[in-house]
């Protein structure tokens, strides 16, 4: 019975989480561990990596790689011993690299080398005190076999084929990094900030895991954010799909990404916390829970609405296609819609291509553009034929103003638009109406 396991940032912040991490390996018999970076690192080289764009003479640079050099020479201190030396060469080695990219920055690649080095630096410190500690451990290196093709995604033939080559010893546990991977060109790449979440599901379904789990500082996937809302509570169980609508709509936890390799594989997810690792936190799998009508409400911010204001639609067919291409050709998502007989309102999360699609779009119409704006999504089981529902969650939210609903695509969610200064607001309101914590 083969398990993936991946362990955020705050999990091995310290040399003390480490061994709390070490700990957790050994007792799960985890097959291969998935690490992100030391807390604090991806940001410190996104910083160094800005500031070199501008200007490679930025002595706040070398202030951050001075920062790094503390920070990791205090876990080296802390946690090794006959390999102190072995892994204060290699964070020596490592500075040297981020100092030397961004001195001569050849943006984009050097941004992505210098933010690789974070995984790669924790993994090796990671590996070299499972080996102190007695156990067999391997370091593999996520790029040689993470990597994306011509479309972007990662190739899961080349995955599932390295892989399998590489963890065949069931005696040994295999350290890898998240987050990094290569490009079609071979080039150091990554998945995005969250990514390693992503990396452990696709590897969980390379190897054909039993299970995947994921490891952060919250014991499990909560029923709402309890960074702004009191009295939230650890969801047990959960399915796939509502799982993968809270990741997308702004539960931190868990990256949008991973449902889907686990889903199509039929594994099983489970988030637990480091700090705490005898919580139950969450099972996420196919089975529903049909015990509660109102599961989990997320948040997503930074959200732009589009509206688009045209005659032309009225009865007539092929508009929303013309819409939709333009959306397609600026390789945007598009998060919600409502239409009318005159008019279509969009919502995207992104806006680095947003003068493209408005010139584009105001070839159909008049175009009127708001910004910070939030998603607020409530999933749970929302039977259409339910009397009553939607008045239940509209008493919720009494006296904040709506700009959007979308409701009726699935039976598992509905998403209201706010202006974002009313998040706090609707989370909480929601959670005091609709929410009553099991446990207590």
């Amino acid at each position: 019975m083969s398990k993936v396991l991946k362990f955020g940032g705050t999990s091995v912040g310290s040399a003390g989480n480490m061994r709390k991490v070490a700990g957790i390996v050994v007792a799960q018999g985890a097959t291969v561990t998935v690490l992100s970076a030391m807390s604090g690192t991806t940001n410190a080289l996104v910083d160094i990596a800005a500031r070199a764009a501008k200007d490679p003479a930025d002595k706040a640079i070398g202030d951050q790689i001075a920062m790094l050099q503390e920070k990791y020479s205090a876990c080296i201190g802390e946690l090794l011993a006959a390999s102190k030396n072995e892994a204060l060469t290699r964070m020596e080695e490592t500075l040297a690299l981020i100092a030397k990219e961004a001195a001569y920055y050849r943006n984009p690649q050097s941004e992505r080398t210098i933010l690789a080095q974070g995984e790669l630096l924790t993994s090796y410190i990671f590996c070299l005190y499972m080996r102190e500690s007695g156990y067999r451990a391997e370091l593999l290196h996520a790029p040689d076999f993470m990597r994306k093709d011509d479309e972007d995604k990662v190739d899961m033939e080349l995955l599932e084929r390295q892989l399998k080559r590489l963890v065949t010893n069931k005696d040994t546990y295999y350290i890898t990094q998240g987050f990094i991977c290569t490009d079609n060109d071979g080039e150091l790449d990554n998945l995005g900030r969250g990514g390693s979440d992503y990396s452990a599901a696709l590897m969980g379904g390379a190897i054909n895991a039993s299970q995947v789990q994921v490891w952060t500082d919250i014991d499990g996937m909560h029923n709402n954010d309890p960074r702004f809302v009191d009295n939230t509570y650890p969801i047990p169980r959960m399915s796939f799909d509502e799982a993968a609508e809270l990741a997308y709509f702004g539960a931190k936890i868990l990256h949008p990404a991973t449902i889907q390799p686990c889903k199509d594989k039929g594994i099983p997810v489970f988030l637990k916390n480091t700090m705490d690792p005898e919580a139950e936190g969450t099972m996420i799998s196919e089975a529903e829970d049909n015990s509660r009508i109102f599961h989990a409400v997320a948040a997503k911010d930074g959200i732009t609405v589009i509206r688009i204001y045209s005659a032309r639609m009225l009865m007539a067919y092929g508009f929303l296609r013309k819409v939709f291409e333009i959306f397609e050709q600026h390789r945007t998502p598009i998060d919600m819609i409502t239409t009318s007989e005159v008019a279509v309102s969009i919502t995207i999360d992104s806006d680095c291509h947003l003068d493209g699609i408005v010139a584009d779009l105001r070839q159909l119409g008049t175009i009127e553009i708001e910004k910070n704006n939030t998603i607020v999504c409530l999933v749970g089981n929302l039977e259409h034929q339910q009397r009553g529902l939607a008045e239940t969650i509209m008493k919720g939210i009494h006296g904040v103003p709506l700009k959007m609903i979308s409701y009726g695509a699935s039976h598992r969610s509905i998403a209201m638009l706010v202006d974002t200064k009313y998040k706090k607001e609707v989370l909480q309101s929601l959670n005091d109406s609709l929410f009553t914590d099991p446990n207590a």
